[in-house]
C-alpha cells in the first residue's frame, strides 16, 4: 500500500501469513523521485507484521514526483518463525502440480501449537493432489480407511523415517489413497497418496511435519524445503 508521509510516500508492505515473507519494489520510469537507489528494494517481512519498505522523496521541492511501481513477492519458508534458513537436509516439496500457498505456518494458532506440530506447515490444495515423499526413507505407519474428522485428528496419513532417525508425516489424506505399505522403501518423489480433507481439517490441505523421537512420544522439529512455496496473495493493498 501507499500512504503519505510529510511531502513525500512511504511504500508498505502487509504480510498476512504465518510465515516470512521477502518483498521486492521497482520502481520505473521516477520522475523527481528520491530515496529509490538502483529501483528495486528488497525486504523481509515478518509474519504477521507490517513494514515500510521505501521512503519516496522529491528531488526538488515544487515540481510533481512520478513513477511506476510494482510488488513482487517469495515466501521465505522457515518453520521458526523469523528465521530464513534451518540446519539440516532440505526436503523437496511434497506434492505434485501447483503451485499452492502454505495456510498455517509454524506455531499457528489453530493447531500448530503443541510439542508435536510446532513446526508443521499447512498447504491449502485441491482433494486428490498426489502427495510424494520429500525424502528418501522407509514407510512405517500407514492409515487409510477415515472418510471424515473421526475418530482420529490426523485423518488418514503416511509416516516415513529416514536414515537419521527423524520422520516425516503426511497428513489429512484421501480415504483409500494410500498405495505404499509400512516397511517400503521409498525414494524422493514416490507417490505416497492423494491429499483431502479427513481428520481435523477445516479444509483440502496437505498438513506436513518433519518430527524426532522424544521419549515416549514424538516432537516436531524445523526442517527446510529445497525451494520456496510460490503463489502467495497478493499483499499490495491499495488504499
Amino acid at each position: 500500500m501507499v500512504k503519505r508521509v510529510g511531502g513525500g510516500e512511504a511504500m508498505v508492505v502487509r504480510n498476512d501469513l504465518d510465515v516470512p515473507v521477502n518483498a521486492v519494489l521497482r520502481i520505473q520510469r521516477p520522475v523527481n523521485v528520491a530515496g529509490i537507489g538502483n529501483g528495486a528494494i528488497q525486504r523481509t517481512v515478518p509474519a504477521h507484521s507490517q513494514v515500510r519498505i521505501a521512503l519516496l522523496r522529491k528531488r526538488k521541492a515544487g515540481f510533481p514526483m512520478m513513477y511506476r511501481h510494482s510488488f513482487s513477492y517469495r515466501l521465505h519458508y522457515s518453520p521458526e518463525p523469523g528465521a530464513l534458513a534451518v540446519s539440516g537436509p532440505a526436503y523437496e516439496l511434497p506434492w505434485r502440480g501447483g503451485p499452492f500457498r502454505i495456510s498455517q505456518g509454524a506455531g499457528g494458532d489453530f493447531s500448530h501449537d503443541s510439542p508435536r506440530g510446532r513446526y508443521a506447515v499447512d498447504i491449502a490444495m485441491p482433494r486428490g493432489t498426489p502427495i510424494v515423499a520429500a525424502r528418501d526413507g522407509t514407510v512405517i505407519e500407514v492409515h487409510d480407511n477415515q472418510a471424515g474428522r473421526w475418530p482420529q485428528a490426523s485423518g488418514n496419513f503416511v509416516r516415513v523415517r529416514h536414515e537419521d532417525g527423524t520422520e516425516s508425516a503426511y497428513l489429512h489424506l484421501q480415504r483409500g489413497s494410500v498405495v505404499v505399505k509400512p516397511g517400503q522403501l521409498v525414494g524422493t518423489g514416490t507417490l505416497l497418496a492423494r491429499s483431502g480433507n479427513t481428520g481435523r481439517s477445516t479444509g483440502p490441505h496437505l498438513h506436513f511435519v518433519v518430527q524426532k523421537a522424544h521419549g515416549e512420544d514424538r516432537v516436531s522439529i524445523p526442517f527446510r524445503f529445497s525451494r520456496p512455496v510460490e503463489s502467495l496473495p497478493n499483499f499490495a493493498l491499495k488504499e
